[in-house]
C-alpha cells in the first residue's frame, strides 16, 4: 500500500469525529428545544419546515405524490367504495386528496401551512370540480375553516357526515399535547360516520440515562419529559412517540374506538371510529 493512499484512507477515517460531533450537537438541540420551547415557537417551526420542502408542495418537480401501500391497503380493507366522501386533515400539499380522487373518492382536505395549501388548491383548480375543496386550516380550528382563501369561513357541519376520514401522514404525531390530541379526535368522530385512518411515530426515545444527575444534560432530560416521549428534527420539528396505550387512552378519553392497528407496515397506524356510530 502507498504512503499517498495510506494518507489519503487516514484522512477519510478520520472524519468520523465530524459525524460524531454533529451526532452529539443534534441530540443536545433536540433536548434544548423540547426543554424550553412554546407551543407557538413548535407550531412555527413545523409551518417553515413543511412548508419550505419541495417534496410536500404539489408545485414541485420534487412532490412526492400517490398514496402508499400501507394506505392502499387500509383504504382497501376498511374504507367504503367511491364516491364516498373523504375527510383529510394535515393534507400538505395534496399527496392523500389526490391519491383518492383518482380512485374516485371525492374529498374535503385542510393543510395549516399557506404554501402546500396554496399549492394543493393550484394544483386542483379546474381538474375535479365539485369532488375536492382545499382549505388552509388546522387541527385547533376544526369544525371551521378560516377565510384564508375564501370570503368568509365554512363550517364542515353544514355538509352531510363524511363517509370517512384521514388525519394525514404521521401529523397525529405533530399535535403538541394530549389534550389537543383528544379533541382532534373528538372533532374526526363528531364529523365522520366510518372509519378514521390515523398514522404516528411509535419509535421508542433512548433509555433515559441519569435521571437524577446534577449535571446540565440531566437538567434538560428532566424538563423535556413534561412533553412526553418526544423528539425534535430539523426535517420534522416536534413529534410524539405514541405507543398503542397512549392511543388507546387517547381514544378512550375521545369516544372512539380502535377497531384496528397495523404494527407490521412501513408506518404504524390505525382504523378508528367513533362509538356513537
Amino acid at each position: 500500500m502507498s504512503r499517498l493512499a495510506r494518507l489519503g484512507a487516514t484522512l477519510v477515517r478520520g472524519t468520523h469525529l465530524i459525524d460524531r460531533a454533529y451526532q452529539r450537537f443534534d441530540r443536545l438541540r433536540s433536548l434544548v428545544v423540547l426543554a424550553f420551547a412554546s407551543d407557538r415557537f413548535l407550531d412555527a417551526y413545523s409551518t417553515l419546515a413543511y412548508g419550505s420542502t419541495a417534496a410536500y408542495r404539489a408545485d414541485s418537480p420534487a412532490f412526492r405524490q400517490g398514496l402508499f401501500a400501507w394506505e392502499r391497503q387500509a383504504i382497501k380493507d376498511f374504507f367504503p367504495p367511491p364516491p364516498a366522501r373523504i375527510l383529510i386533515g394535515g393534507a400538505g400539499g395534496g399527496r392523500e386528496a389526490f391519491g383518492l380522487l383518482e380512485l374516485g373518492y371525492s374529498c374535503v382536505a385542510f393543510e395549516p401551512s399557506r404554501p402546500l395549501a396554496a399549492s394543493m388548491r393550484a394544483k386542483s383548480e379546474g381538474k375535479y370540480g365539485s369532488s375536492f375543496r382545499a382549505y388552509c386550516a388546522g387541527y385547533d380550528d376544526l369544525p371551521i375553516m378560516p377565510p384564508v382563501f375564501e370570503p368568509t369561513p365554512v363550517d364542515l357541519r353544514s355538509d352531510l357526515p363524511f363517509d370517512a376520514a384521514i388525519i394525514g401522514w404521521a401529523s397525529f404525531s405533530h399535535i403538541f399535547d394530549d389534550a389537543a390530541r383528544v379533541k382532534t379526535l373528538e372533532q374526526f368522530g363528531a364529523l365522520t360516520r366510518g372509519p378514521i385512518l390515523v398514522s404516528y411515530l411509535s419509535q421508542q426515545p433512548a433509555p433515559s440515562r441519569a435521571e437524577s444527575g446534577r449535571g446540565l444534560v440531566s437538567a434538560l432530560r428532566r424538563r423535556a419529559d413534561r412533553r412526553g416521549a418526544s423528539m425534535f428534527t430539523v426535517a420534522m420539528g416536534y413529534c410524539r412517540l405514541i405507543t398503542e396505550a397512549d392511543l388507546k387512552a387517547l381514544c378512550d378519553r375521545a369516544h372512539m374506538q380502535i377497531i384496528h392497528i397495523d404494527r407490521d407496515s412501513a408506518w404504524p397506524h390505525a382504523i378508528l371510529k367513533s362509538r356513537n356510530d
